[in-house]
């Protein structure tokens, strides 16, 4: 954790640069979460939406991607109605 208590702000940023200043910054700990649209499959770039600090020092991202085919469907999640 850094000497300053708090990690420098990368949301908006590409989750690769939000990890190189975060590390920079003495903020080691990170852990990524991704969230989407519901039905749908995003690609990288990996773009961080959000932003916190957990217990322990660990630094939370959120990411979402910025880009998707509309007609692409996560097989996983099902079709619209069902």
């Amino acid at each position: 954790m850094s000497a300053e208590g708090r990690p420098p702000d990368v949301v908006g940023s590409t989750l690769d640069d939000a990890r190189a200043r975060l590390a920079a910054a003495g903020w080691g700990a990170v852990e990524v979460t991704e969230t989407r649209p519901p039905r749908r499959v995003l690609r990288p770039p990996w773009r961080v939406v959000r932003q916190r600090v957990a217990a322990g020092g660990r630094v939370l991202l959120v990411i979402c991607g910025e880009h998707a085919d509309p007609a692409e469907r996560d097989p996983d999640r099902g079709t619209p109605g069902e």
